[in-house]
């Protein structure tokens, strides 16, 4: 936990910290073990768009404007119905600045299977020509402008044709030119074989190390990112990837936590699903590797929260029984529990797994599982695969990044598409074996995008959803190759950073009572800044970063002396009284060191401070001067009562006017006995006069 820096604090701006060591690498080439789905990915997007076919492009590409776009996509999954017949989207959107009349569009069907999921990416990508047959038409009704048409016509393909992927085409025949849409289809093998689906339950990027009650309150409601992803496998059997933040928070909330989220977390226990933990925030795996890390971070403690939260009570209720136990303040694996799970599985983000990764996780217990994209591995394929020790689970890199897209795609159309393409890459996977597939991380997803990606995931291409039990029961899997991939030292560094700022906010917090409350915080806010969810949002993150910084800066500068003006010692003893300001929101304990520079100075060592919260604290230290004039100085420092330096070292200007004393004492000496002498005078005249005799004015004689 880290304090909110104040309104003038620079942006960015870092104070000097310990010298830490720096790897230094080369700047390498980026990420390259997802080539191969990145051209996947390329052709799904094609599916998605217009394409102008090549008997037309150069008569058409003069007349129509990129502002024109024209898609096709089988329904249903794209799986033809068992009577024959294939239902088909047909979307025709307008951004240009007059309306498009109303128009045919032909459909064609391929009638020979395409051969492999290269030739379905050739045909999405219009670099091949298979036969096709034309099977029906719809008029498309006049498109505004800045508007679009969508409708959906029933063609009969036939009862006839074999289990495989097949071509589907559109031609719209516009007023503005011919505009060609390319979609896939699929036959079902009634022995399609079985699938698992893993989706992941996370609440996005996150600054913070637990959830607001506002910010549950939000992602829990009807229409919130969790309860959207709760609502989305529930009555299905997919494979639930569970940050154990999210439990954590509405625990440590306790009776103060929303309606909602107290709901949503019995919801998500009374689930039977599956279901393995990410690490706290799903925090970025291949990042702590890359910063060298012996293994992944992990929270000592999330007590202090509970107890700030008022979850459980910091001392014994007066109205308890008396003699009664007081109430065990939940630990860690309590508070993180996310139901019966295993938790011996890995899931790093997809496109950092690479070789040395895999062998740095597989160190850190019984032979772990990681799950890995297929396009990370070369070898053989299969949901179970062994890299050197490492044990793998291998998911679909094809299908599942076809999935991502269905369930992030904002329009019917578009995720029809999508699934009919995941579909379509299933139908080659070997059916004799599970096929792994994730519908991915995304924090941008619709409700209906979402559940209908994971409706149509755990039936895909006709197969049996299992659970992970069952997939890891299939057997040991064959050995693989894993790819070489560069580590990102950019966000190494920035975990380096963070951990350099941790141990310096652990030294501080030696002045607290119980450290943990700044130190436990920090800790989960670390894993939540460097959670996989940021690699999506990189301007985001480097805000992010800055502010994380801001705050460590401002809360390691929220105990300090004051500063004070020159001192004037006007005797040769006096105590001198000095500040320390406390800005945090509990009490410190601390020690003032005081060091004269000049040994004509005798200073009081070490006086112990107690500081409450958020306010300012007054010193006295006895002083003597051992001279009777001059200037010197003094050097104050604050310790914790081990001695471990807070702030920084201030230095004191005090000039000694002993002799004043001096000479104040030898001045009032002489009045007092001046006045002395004087009463003494004045008495005896006194007497003398009250003696004298008398003159009578008697003469002799």
């Amino acid at each position: 936990m880290t304090m909110t820096p104040p309104a003038s604090a620079a942006h960015g701006a870092r104070r000097p910290s310990a010298p830490r060591t720096t790897r230094r690498r080369g700047a390498g080439a980026r990420v390259m073990a997802r080539a191969a789905a990145a051209l996947a990915a390329a052709a799904i997007l094609s599916l998605l768009t217009v394409g102008v076919s090549p008997s037309v492009a150069q008569a058409a590409a003069p007349q129509v404007p990129s502002a024109l776009s024209f898609r096709v996509a089988a329904e249903d999954d794209g799986v033809i119905a068992a009577d024959g017949e294939l239902r088909v989207a047909l979307s025709v959107v307008n951004q240009t600045s007059t309306a498009v009349p109303a128009a045919p569009a032909a459909v064609a069907v391929g009638r020979a299977p395409l051969a492999s999921r290269s030739a379905v990416a050739a045909w999405l990508e219009g670099s091949s020509s298979p036969s096709l047959r034309r099977v029906g038409s719809e008029q498309l009704a006049t498109v505004p402008s800045l508007s679009s048409v969508t409708a959906t016509t029933t063609v009969d393909v036939g009862d006839d044709l074999a289990p495989g992927v097949y071509a589907l085409r559109a031609t719209y025949a516009s007023s503005q030119g011919t505009l060609v849409a390319r979609g896939v289809w699929v036959v079902p093998d009634e022995d399609a074989g079985q699938i698992a689906v893993v989706v992941p339950i996370t609440a996005g990027p996150l600054t913070s190390g637990l959830l607001s009650a506002e910010e549950l309150a939000t992602l829990t409601a009807e229409d919130g990112s969790l309860r959207t992803q709760l609502d989305a496998v529930t009555g299905t059997d997919a494979v639930l990837a569970v940050d154990p933040a999210i439990v954590a928070a509405i625990r440590v909330l306790g009776t103060t936590a929303p309606a909602s989220a107290t709901e949503w977390l019995d919801d998500l226990l009374a689930l039977r699903n599956s279901r393995f933990a990410l690490q706290f925030g799903d925090a970025d795996l291949a990042t702590q590797f890359a910063a060298e890390l012996a293994a992944p971070l992990t929270i000592p403690t999330l007590a202090p929260s509970l107890v700030a939260a008022g979850a459980v009570p910091p001392t014994p209720d007066a109205t308890a029984t008396p003699g009664a136990e007081e109430p065990a303040t939940p630990d860690v694996e309590t508070l993180t529990d996310i139901g019966e799970s295993r938790s011996d599985v890995f899931w790093p983000a997809d496109g950092t797994a690479g070789s040395d990764l895999l062998a740095w996780l597989d160190a850190q217990g019984d032979d772990p599982l990681t799950i890995v994209a297929s396009d990370a591995v070369d070898g053989e394929e299969g949901p179970r695969a062994r890299a050197g020790e490492a044990e793998l689970l291998v998911h679909d890199a094809a299908v599942s990044d076809a999935l991502l897209t269905a369930s992030t795609a904002p329009r019917r159309i578009d995720r029809s598409a999508a699934l009919a393409t995941a579909s379509a890459f299933a139908s080659f996977a070997d059916g004799g074996a599970p096929l792994l597939v994730t519908v991915g991380r995304a924090d941008d997803r619709t409700p209906l995008a979402l559940r209908t990606a994971v409706r149509a995931a755990v039936g895909l291409d006709g197969r049996e959803a299992i659970g992970l039990d069952a997939l890891i029961a299939t057997g040991p899997g064959s050995a693989v190759t894993a790819d070489a991939v560069e580590p990102d030292d950019r966000r190494a560094g920035v975990l380096e950073g963070f951990l350099d700022d941790e141990r310096e906010l652990n030294r501080f917090a030696s002045i607290l009572e119980d450290p943990a409350v700044l130190t436990a915080p920090e800790r989960a806010a670390v894993l939540q800044l460097i959670g996989t969810a940021w690699r999506d949002h990189p301007d985001a993150w480097d805000v992010a970063v800055g502010a994380h910084r801001e705050a460590t800066d401002a809360t390691l500068d929220a105990v300090r002396i004051v500063p004070s003006p020159d001192v004037n010692l006007l005797g040769s003893s006096a105590p001198l009284t000095f500040s320390v300001r406390n800005d945090l929101p509990w009490p410190v304990t601390l020690v003032l060191v005081t060091e004269p520079n000049d040994p004509r100075l005798v200073v009081q060592a070490t006086t112990e401070v107690a500081a409450g919260a958020e306010q300012t604290t007054r010193v006295d230290v006895p002083v003597q001067a051992r001279v009777g004039s001059g200037e010197s100085s003094i050097d104050l420092h604050l310790r914790s009562t081990s001695m471990v330096p807070i702030g920084e070292t201030t230095t004191i200007v005090v000039t000694v006017r002993a002799e004043w004393e001096t000479v104040g004492i030898v001045v009032m000496a002489v009045l007092v006995g001046g006045l002395f002498v004087l009463g003494v005078i004045r008495t005896v005249m006194r007497l003398r006069r009250g003696t004298a005799p008398a003159s009578d004015g008697r003469s002799d004689g």
